[in-house]
């Protein structure tokens, strides 16, 4: 019973033996080149995922390379501007292969290909040396160059990657972080307060014209207000004055009655709201009757004599 144990264990490990020299597995995101005795082809590249055939080594080699997305940074470095200012820069890219033949003959490894890379995309800093600092730190994002730059500098490394062979697709390259150095630091923050002291004194003298413009346009209304206002309060007393001289006519005929019916409206006016108003009788003359003769006041009979 125990030997029999002992002998399926071993022709389990000779099976897992077998099946591991002579079977191989492509998962959905690799693509294997399999060679033969070292040497590739167009028909020793396999993309269909699954179990695989192959005979041991040295006869077939297999190399599995993955079709996923590979990100390559780069290490942080200080550069220099059109402009003489210092920005420290990281850049990246994103590649895949594109041809596993080529690759494999290139550069096999995918190590060697990150080295290669990495060495490629130093040379692009040089484009960021091309432009001046505002175009690569500014709060207006239509002065941003970062856009012409990643693709100015896509389009030469993939120029490169293809007069060498190499079998790589460079997806995309851009810059991953910019950090400005202490000194430029302080001539960004100067820089910042001089924009803001000139928009604060652009926005002063827009508001000055503006509040300038409304005091002018106030002025200029009081002033035809005023104007209609005298117009009409002259108009009102042309007709008052043309009313009162009809008025004057009138009591021009009469003059003592017309100071009687002027006082009686004024005695009315003054006691209209439940008013006590006292007079001296002698002001208005009604006790002038009473001063008056009697006999004088009556007329002499006809045919009488004294």
């Amino acid at each position: 019973m125990k030997n029999s144990f002992v002998i399926l264990i071993g022709v389990v490990l000779v099976a897992l033996l077998l099946s591991h020299m002579f079977l191989y597995q492509i998962r959905y995101d690799q693509v294997a080149v399999r060679t033969m005795f070292d040497k590739a082809d167009d028909g020793s590249v396999q993309k269909t995922p699954g179990l695989k055939w192959r005979w041991p080594w040295p006869v077939n080699k297999v190399t599995l390379y993955s079709k996923r997305l590979q990100v390559l940074e780069d290490k942080i470095e200080e550069l220099q501007t059109a402009d003489g200012k210092s920005v420290i820069v990281r850049t990246y890219l994103t590649w895949r292969i594109a041809n596993p033949l080529d690759f494999y003959v290139t550069l096999k490894d995918p190590a060697e290909a990150s080295r290669r890379l990495s060495s490629r995309l130093r040379e692009i800093r040089g484009l960021i040396s091309r432009y001046r600092f505002d175009e690569l730190v500014n709060i207006d994002r239509n002065k941003l160059k970062l856009s012409d730059i990643e693709a100015d500098a896509a389009g030469m490394l993939d120029k490169a990657l293809a007069e060498a062979g190499y079998g790589i697709k460079v997806e995309s390259v851009g810059i991953h972080k910019i950090i400005l150095p202490e000194s430029t630091t302080g001539k960004v923050f100067d820089t910042m307060i001089a924009a803001r002291e000139r928009l604060a004194e652009n926005a002063l003298q827009e508001g000055q014209a503006q509040a300038s413009a409304i005091r002018s346009e106030a002025t200029s209304a009081r002033e035809r207000i005023l104007a209609f206002a005298e117009r009409k309060a002259q108009a009102i007393r042309s007709q008052g004055d043309r009313e009162a001289a009809v008025q004057y006519e009138s009591f021009a005929k009469n003059e003592e009655f017309a100071i009687f019916l002027r006082k009686i409206d004024a005695l009315r006016k003054m006691l209209d709201h439940n008013t006590t108003f006292v007079l001296s009788a002698d002001s208005l003359g009604i006790l002038d009757w009473f001063n008056k003769d009697p006999a004088a006041a009556q007329p002499p009979r006809r045919g009488a004599q004294r």
